[in-house]
């Protein structure tokens, strides 16, 4: 099977951080407590400063353990970091004060697939999937095709895509999971309408995606469609491997 990039599909809280002044009028979050760190933590967290996401979000829990937004966001921070070993006793832990709160099923889901743990990561994602109260349950139905696909079962890859594009019809990324499956069980002409409605949905081409579309249209015969993928892809991506994979494939298409 050819090398596909999947992405962890994951959703962070997004809250609004407090005012920068040192009073607050009544009914405010006061300066220094556990939820005003908690809304500046998952502000930085929201604009990528990992490291002051961390020093927020730990200073909220010092002052408030219980305090599940922070714990939530705090594991999030740990995953962007893939340190996954700090993530899981955060998100049991959150799980054991909050049942309920689904995003951290999906999420160890996504940490266990990473893992290579198929029964645990099956386990979180369908308890979210599955939940009645879950607001957005089309993500672990992704993040179940995902873990299918890394375990090579497509047929059932397949089923959790539709079961997901039952619920959100215009959900990108369950388009591609569901051609990345239908490819991979040789139903190439399926898998080429679902790349395109997957791209068709994105404001900006994702280039993973422009490169599973290429790679269908290359086994069609399309060169061209092909080509033009790929060139699209490498003007946006910024990983230097992922670059000169891409610039692979343009050769071998171009020596064709």
């Amino acid at each position: 099977m050819k090398k596909l990039c999947l992405v962890l599909l994951l959703l962070a809280a997004l809250l609004a951080c407090g005012g920068k002044t040192p009073r607050t009028a009544p009914g405010q979050i006061q300066p220094g407590s556990a939820e005003y760190l908690t809304n500046e933590g998952i502000g930085h967290l929201n604009s990528g400063r990992l490291d002051l996401a961390e020093r927020s979000l730990s200073e909220a829990l010092k002052k408030d353990p219980r305090l599940v937004p922070a714990m939530n966001a705090l594991a999030l921070v740990y995953v962007y970091r893939r340190e996954f070993p700090k993530a899981v006793p955060l998100l049991e832990r959150l799980l054991r004060l909050q049942p309920a709160f689904h995003d951290a099923h999906n999420l160890l889901g996504t940490i266990y697939t990473e893992q290579g743990r198929y029964e645990l990561a099956k386990e979180n994602l369908l308890i979210a999937a599955n939940a009645q109260e879950y607001q957005t349950p089309e993500n672990s139905f992704a993040n179940l095709a995902v873990l299918e696909i890394k375990f090579e079962k497509y047929e059932s890859a397949l089923r959790y895509a539709e079961k997901g594009l039952m619920l959100n019809r215009h959900f990108a990324p369950l388009y591609n999971l569901k051609g990345l499956a239908l490819e991979n069980l040789n139903r190439i002409e399926e898998a080429a309408e679902n790349y395109d409605r997957a791209l068709a949905l994105l404001t900006t081409p994702d280039p993973a995606y422009l490169v599973n579309s290429a790679r269908v249209a290359a086994r069609l015969g399309d060169r061209k469609k092909a080509l033009d993928q790929l060139e699209l892809a490498i003007s946006r991506v910024q990983d230097d491997a992922q670059k000169a994979e891409i610039l692979k494939l343009i050769k071998d298409l171009g020596e064709k």
